[in-house]
C-alpha cells in the first residue's frame, strides 16, 4: 500500500534515499519542465510536490517506527491520527508515476478552440485537471484533489499548434 510521507521541503531526496534501506519502493515525484536561459531552451527536474514523498510498504507502523530518527522527516499523513494508506484515485496516479520513473515528463498537445487536447505524454486523458496554461513558459497549470487536499501544481506541457 502506498504511504504519504511529509518531509522537510528541501531535503525529500535525502528523505527518500535513507527510507530505501526499509523498504523497496520509495519516490520523490519530480516533474521535468523545459526553462529557457541565455536564448536557449533547458530541460531539468524539479520536485513535484515538494515536501512529500510516496512509499509502499505492508506494515506502516514497523515503518514508522524505523523512519523517526531520519533527518527531514517529520511524519507519514494521517486520518483521525492512524496511519491511513492511498487508496483509489489517488494510489493509482502514485503508482503511474512510480512505474514512469518517478518524473512526470514533458506532455506534447495542441489548442482546438477552447480546448487543449494532449496527444503524448503523461498528461494524455488529463485534460480535465488542466486549469490554465502559459504557452511561452510551456507549462500546465494542474489543479485535483490529492491525499484529502486540494493540489494545484505545474508541469511541462509543449503546444505545438493552434487550430
Amino acid at each position: 500500500m502506498w504511504y504519504v510521507i511529509w518531509t522537510t521541503t528541501g531535503s525529500e531526496l535525502k528523505a527518500a534515499e535513507e527510507i530505501s534501506k526499509y523498504t523497496d519502493k520509495c519516490f520523490v515525484p519530480r516533474k521535468a519542465i523545459n526553462t529557457k536561459r541565455g536564448g536557449n531552451w533547458e530541460s531539468s527536474e524539479k520536485t513535484l510536490f515538494p515536501g512529500y514523498l510516496f512509499v509502499n510498504c505492508e506494515d506502516a507502523d514497523i515503518l514508522a517506527q524505523n523512519i523517526r530518527k531520519i533527518e527531514g522527516f517529520n511524519r507519514i499523513l494521517t486520518v483521525d491520527k492512524k496511519i491511513f494508506p492511498l487508496y483509489g484515485n489517488d494510489a493509482d496516479f502514485v503508482e503511474k508515476l512510480y512505474n514512469i520513473g518517478g518524473v512526470f515528463d514533458t506532455s506534447e498537445g495542441y489548442i482546438e478552440g477552447d480546448l487543449i487536447k494532449v496527444v503524448a505524454g503523461p498528461l494524455y486523458g488529463l485534460e480535465g485537471l488542466i486549469k490554465k496554461i502559459d504557452r511561452h513558459k510551456r507549462l500546465a497549470y494542474l489543479e485535483f484533489t490529492m491525499f484529502g487536499q486540494t493540489i494545484n501544481t505545474s508541469v511541462g506541457l509543449e503546444i505545438t499548434e493552434k487550430k
